[in-house]
């Protein structure tokens, strides 16, 4: 099959949406399939096997500010105006797209005759004014967890399918640490080490470790990535005197997320927002840490309580406190759970069945 993933901020970010398409698209390129890549300017393929086609867009701080939503869509019909072209030329036997943005173009292609698939496979409820009208473009519907399946289901009125992220287990796996990490920090070697990575914004909750951290004197925190709410982090750190033990490492390169990882002792998602599912989760676990997320979303879907980690109340500091302080003064406990990780990821989120599922979901419907 040809297959496209028509994302815009697959060309240039590195979110979980964008690391589905180009990990589900290798995964399917190394099953013999074409894909490509429909995404912004400014960024380069992450893989040989899958073919990055860039195309300019208007950026949405440049429209109206009538809402985020609003901007968003405008910024997605401008990427449309540049990209439709090739997408109706490319004969692609499947287009996958992953937000509802994306649905007038989908609508677009139709109407010129497209006779392949068209799939949404989501990760996420921006919905909008008269994206039901859109939404009959889609002849495929898959999301990343039940959780998000139902919102979906609940909006548009379609059976959803659900096709769970995965990890490439040939990158993300048990390995031993990486000491430069720690010195480039000046993490001591025998310090308890937590770590988070994704988008430093507000639902994301990471205040809450950082406010956790006095009481737990001997622990360090390594927050990877980057985002809005950077700076009143580092500010909160240093109101409750644990600046020197929260260390911002900006933007790490995908290929060099696993050594971070292994150099650390555990995983935290303390998003206080919807999580439809977690990537980032998988991967910590891929590699063998045992990872305390909130107990909503599509999180307990990946994370199996008291077995590869824990999940506790969302925004609760007394709570996540408290589990950290069980997990770090418990190692060897700590080691059984990431063991489990590791077996529950092998089981059930690899790329390879991700693109299994879809390719069998895609063949459905044509």
């Amino acid at each position: 099959m040809k297959i496209c993933f028509y994302n815009l901020t697959a060309g240039f970010k590195t979110g979980g949406l964008e690391t589905y398409c180009w990990e589900a698209g290798r995964a399917l390129a190394r099953q013999g399939h074409e894909v490509h890549i429909f995404g912004g300017e400014g960024g380069k393929p992450r893989h040989d096997e899958v073919r990055l086609l860039s195309f300019p867009y208007t950026p949405r701080n440049r429209f109206p500010d009538l809402g985020t939503r609003f901007r968003k869509f405008c910024e997605r019909l401008s990427f449309a105006r540049h990209a439709a072209s090739a997408l109706k030329n490319g004969n692609y036997d499947a287009v996958i797209v992953n937000k509802p943005y994306d649905f007038p173009v989908l609508w677009w292609l139709k109407r010129q005759g497209f006779s392949g698939v068209t799939a949404l496979r989501s990760g996420g409820t921006e919905f909008y004014a008269g994206d039901r009208f859109f939404a009959r473009a889609v002849d495929v519907w898959l999301s990343t967890s039940a959780y998000n399946a139902a919102q979906v289901e609940g909006r548009y009125g379609y059976p959803v399918g659900i096709v769970h992220n995965g990890v490439d287990p040939d990158i993300f796996r048990p390995g031993s640490p990486d000491p430069l990490i720690r010195e480039r920090f000046a993490i001591p070697v025998e310090a308890p080490l937590i770590v988070s990575t994704g988008r430093l914004i507000g639902w994301k909750g990471l205040r809450v470790i950082i406010e956790a951290l006095p009481g737990l004197p001997d622990a360090h925190y390594l927050v990877i990535g980057n985002g809005p709410d950077r700076q009143k982090l580092e500010q909160l750190a240093t109101q409750l005197s644990v600046g020197e033990r929260v260390h911002f490492a900006g933007e790490v390169a995908h290929r060099d997320l696993p050594d971070h990882l292994r150099t650390s002792t555990v995983f935290v998602q303390p998003s206080i927002g919807e999580e439809a599912f977690g990537i980032s989760v998988v991967e910590a676990m891929a590699c063998g840490l045992p990872v305390l997320a909130s107990n909503q979303g599509g999180l307990p879907e990946i994370v199996i309580h008291d077995e590869t980690g824990f999940l506790l109340p969302a925004g609760n500091m007394e709570r996540w406190r408290e589990g950290l302080t069980l997990l770090l003064s418990q190692p060897l406990r700590a080691r059984e759970m990431g063991a489990s990780s590791i077996s529950r990821v092998l089981r059930n989120f690899t790329w390879q069945e991700n693109a299994l599922l879809l390719l069998s979901e895609l063949k459905k419907s044509r």
